[in-house]
């Protein structure tokens, strides 16, 4: 018999609007190892939403996005609402997995399943990104709840999978969960793109970043600058929303594009096949699942020397690594790059290669599904795949 898990996230994991992709990603990988996946939403909808919202009120938009996002009130409804769905339902898993922590399963929902919490990041990680991320925001008294609240989930949890070995030295650090306990089991990518056949290579940067100021763009425009004054004919092509003036020579917004509707599809792919750079000097980065999309569609890469990035892009084999906020060694890495498109497609064809065999939903869940079986005594089987970065 198969053996059977819950999945349980903020939305719907079987669709691409969870965890940015992730959700969905993942549990379809896991159901094509043969596992029996059941998934609960713990978002809040219709009028529990909007109690929530109203009890969570701040005059600051973004502040009020942050309260409702990691506030107790939001919290214990997200957390009502899952161990009701679960326990309305006769069923013992082999397995309870939770996508971050903002909510938590009671014991008696569990029945006695291990429980493992899947993360791309913690509160107190996220808060090392100031002024960027939105646990820096939180007031000192709105942070030390959320720590505490996260704390609690995380030394409940049987194993704690996380995305990236940074992220796993702070749940060592900052949360004082024993080593044996956390496992980086990595990601894969939600969006990759659909090569276009006989494209060409021009002498164009690509940026992909929904939230422009966290993702690097003022830094790399900045730098940006000073590589057109090397080469003239070098674009700067921007996708995402963002309130910046993009108005300068060379610097191309595309605005939101979405592969949900086939003009957005169309046009990231050729944006993919025609770019020779893909550049992302991320201030904040949980991640940074867009460079693993980027190397699989044979672009060098470039990103910072913080958070996961140095596990994702190996400095001089696949990109460039360069320090946070660094605007003249960005530009010089860029203008290297640019001037020699050999050297870019040789660390393109590398990047796709590391991103097949390190980087993908196929892969994670073998990760999972083995240290399932190791941990927990054989309860669900699944192949192993060692990880080498």
């Amino acid at each position: 018999m198969s053996p059977r898990v819950a999945f349980v996230a903020e939305g719907d994991a079987n669709t691409a609007d969870c965890w940015s992709g992730c959700g969905r990603g993942f549990v379809l990988a896991l159901r094509a190892a043969g596992v029996t996946v059941d998934v609960y939403d713990a978002a809040l909808h219709s009028w529990s939403r909007a109690a929530a919202a109203v009890l969570s009120y701040h005059p600051n938009r973004s502040r009020w996005r942050q309260r409702y996002s990691l506030g107790a009130i939001p919290f214990a409804a997200r957390s009502a609402r899952v161990n009701r769905a679960l326990l309305s339902r006769d069923v013992r898993y082999d397995a309870v997995i939770q996508a971050g922590a903002t909510f938590s399963i009671s014991v008696a929902s569990r029945r006695d399943a291990p429980y493992v919490i899947y993360c791309d990041s913690n509160i107190a990680y996220s808060r090392r990104g100031a002024p960027y991320s939105a646990a820096s925001r939180l007031s000192a008294r709105e942070f030390k709840s959320a720590f505490e609240r996260e704390h609690r989930i995380y030394d409940a949890a049987d194993r704690i999978w996380v995305f990236s070995e940074a992220l796993a030295r702070s749940f060592g650090s900052d949360f004082g969960q024993p080593p044996e306990k956390i496992v980086t089991i990595y990601a894969g990518m939600n969006n990759p793109a659909t090569p276009v056949d006989a494209a060409d290579k021009l002498l164009r940067i690509l940026f992909i970043g929904k939230d422009h100021e966290r993702k690097g763009s003022r830094v790399l425009l900045q730098a940006f600058e000073l590589v057109r004054r090397s080469i003239p004919a070098a674009e700067l092509h921007m996708v995402g929303r963002t309130s910046i003036d993009f108005d300068r020579p060379g610097v191309v917004a595309h605005g939101v594009l979405s592969r949900a509707n086939p003009a957005g599809r169309k046009l990231l792919d050729e944006l993919f096949a025609s770019a020779s750079i893909f550049c992302m000097p991320s201030r904040y980065e949980p991640f940074g699942i867009v460079f693993v999309e980027a190397m699989n569609a044979g672009l060098a890469c470039v990103g910072t020397t913080e958070w996961a990035m140095p596990e994702i892009i190996e400095d001089g084999k696949t990109g460039w690594l360069v320090p946070d906020g660094a605007v003249d060694e960005l530009a010089r890495v860029l203008v290297a790059g640019l001037r020699d498109p050999l050297l870019c497609a040789r660390m393109g064809a590398r990047g796709r290669e590391r991103a097949l065999t390190h980087f993908t939903w196929e892969l994670t869940a073998a990760r999972a599904l083995a240290d399932l079986a190791l941990v927990f005594d054989g309860s669900v089987s699944g192949s192993s795949t060692t990880l080498e970065v």
